[in-house]
């Protein structure tokens, strides 16, 4: 049995039994322990016969042979189990050959774990990612439990396509094809960001990278694979990737560990499935934590390029390296995470009749024409990693809203397709739509619980609100009661700032500061007509 078997197995035991209900009158310690080995895990049987079978057949897959699907090595119910993807194939072979075919693997990006996590929605019962820190980029609504730190690992390395190796950073900022993933959803790419804190010089020379990553531009940030790829391709060029993707798709390139020191993804097994949840699954938990601590999943997942601590280092692999401090990388992460964070905002315009007024005595242009101009400026130098939608509301009950407001763009990243397009041509169609007054508080409340319900964790969510006036729909409800429940939809896991903006001195900033102030927000008033594009750079800077 490998060594670290007792230790992932007993965490299994550990994490479980500890959601067991107390005992009210406790037997003898070692019949309570049976009690909770017997209901929780239920691995020990009441046949004597299946505890043998159950027993010789844990046996094999802590010995590092494979067991055949008929010999029940996995009791228990389904589970699905999350996996990066370079390591889903790798962690299925191993899950079926341990006969475990109860267990689906996904193979599944972080992004796609992080949204759920940060709100509390569904989630697999257990997750693989490719790195520890990706649980530092949200804050969980219920926080995951480890079952094992590491599963496997993977240095971050230097590799070239010119048949040269760059045994530093140094080297490889002086390339000036240097090709850099995104260091928001590709932990190998962070090694490059911190090799590059403090250096002005190599600073300024990631910048186009952030902006080209923040367009939205398919390809902008290309994987691991399609970088390794174009490597070899071209022939020349540096990039910073795993180990196991360098060992995997391109042995026959250079490459080597940093000097400098590099990140390593560290693989880490998490139960993410509630407590209750887990209760159910305890005995295909605590299956899969043996097959993961056998020899043979040592093996296999060494032979896919992973570093292990039964069966070493994959062939080829770069030798030895250093870690680099961990404390480095969490602060380059976050300002990289801060730099490269994009927008998501739903801008909720006013079509009262007011708006169609001039924006000041003796002016030929309109207050909606001045909030048009700036929002359509808006759309285009927000970059397309940013998330903007289109609202309009009027208290006109009857005629072309068919109500207090309406959705006339959902909420897209502007590299989307068709999604420019569409937020220009409805912000032309805004002037047709003038009329009624200003259904303020029922808008501003839709928008807000709208706005939570489609949170990105992985942005800066608000609600813009253009407005010249003050709430006159009788059947709104009033500001105290339109504070109120913005407090209550506000959920400190989706954070959602509403941010004000007034077209002119007439527009009623104490309801919006009141509006604002509600969410964390921040009010605005563009008293001359100039103002306005500037107001709402001011907002858009500061989220």
């Amino acid at each position: 049995m490998s060594d670290k078997a007792d230790t992932s197995t007993s965490k299994a035991l550990a994490i479980i039994e500890s959601e067991e209900p107390a005992e009210q009158a406790g037997p003898s310690e070692p019949a309570r322990k049976l009690r909770l080995t017997r209901e929780t895990i239920g691995v020990i049987a009441v046949a004597v016969g299946v505890l043998a079978t159950c027993l010789v057949a844990t046996a094999l897959v802590a010995n590092g042979e494979p067991a055949t699907s008929g010999s029940r090595t996995c009791l228990g119910p389904p589970m699905t189990v999350a996996v990066a993807p370079e390591a889903a194939t790798v962690v299925g072979d191993v899950l079926e050959e341990a006969g475990c075919g109860q267990i689906e693997v996904q193979p599944t990006k972080a992004d796609q774990i992080l949204q759920p996590m940060a709100v509390g929605g569904d989630l697999p019962d257990m997750w693989i990612p490719d790195s520890s820190l990706w649980l530092e980029r949200i804050k969980p609504a219920v926080e995951p439990v480890t079952l094992r730190a590491s599963m496997a690992s993977s240095p971050v390395v230097l590799v070239s396509g010119d048949g040269l190796t760059r045994t530093s950073y140094a080297e490889a900022f002086i390339e000036e094809d240097l090709l850099m993933g995104d260091p928001q959803r590709m932990m190998s790419a962070l090694g490059t960001v911190v090799a590059s804190q403090g250096d002005p010089q190599n600073e300024t020379k990631l910048e186009p990278y952030a902006a080209r990553i923040a367009s939205g531009a398919e390809g902008a940030a290309p994987t691991d694979t399609a970088r390794l790829a174009e490597l070899q391709t071209v022939m020349s060029g540096v990039t910073a990737t795993s180990e196991q993707q360098w060992s995997t798709y391109a042995p026959q390139l250079k490459a080597s560990a940093p000097k400098e020191g590099t990140v390593v993804l560290d693989y880490p097994v998490l139960i993410t499935a509630d407590s209750s949840r887990r209760n159910v699954i305890a005995s295909t938990i605590t299956a899969f934590a043996r097959v993961l601590d056998s020899g043979a999943a040592d093996t296999s997942l060494t032979q896919a390029g992973f570093r292990t601590a039964g069966a070493g280092k994959p062939s080829p692999n770069v030798g030895a390296f250093t870690r680099v401090d961990p404390a480095a990388v969490a602060e380059a992460a976050s300002e990289w995470n801060a730099k490269l964070r994009p927008t998501r905002t739903i801008a909720v315009v006013d079509v009262s009749g007011s708006m169609a007024w001039p924006a000041a005595l003796g002016s030929d242009t309109t207050r909606l024409r001045l909030t048009q101009t700036a929002v359509s400026e808006a759309v285009e130098f927000l970059p397309g990693g940013a998330a903007l939608g289109l609202w309009a509301f009027s208290e006109k009950t009857e005629g072309e809203l068919g109500g207090d407001h309406a959705v006339l763009v959902p909420t897209r990243q502007l590299a989307s397709k068709n999604q420019r397009a569409q937020l220009s041509e409805e912000i032309a169609g805004l002037t047709a739509r003038t009329g009624g007054g200003t259904a303020l508080h029922d808008s501003a409340l839709a928008a807000y619980q709208a706005a939570v319900a489609s949170y990105d964790p992985l942005a800066s969510n608000s609600v813009l609100i253009f407005t010249d006036g003050t709430n006159d729909d009788p059947d709104s409800v009033d500001l105290t009661e339109l504070v109120d429940q913005l407090k209550a939809a506000s959920d400190p896991l989706r954070p959602v700032q509403v941010v004000g903006i007034g077209i002119t001195a007439n527009a009623d900033m104490g309801a919006l500061r009141a509006i604002s102030d509600a969410t964390g927000g921040a009010a605005y008033v563009a008293e001359r007509p100039e103002d306005v594009g500037t107001v709402l750079r001011e907002a858009l800077e500061q989220r």
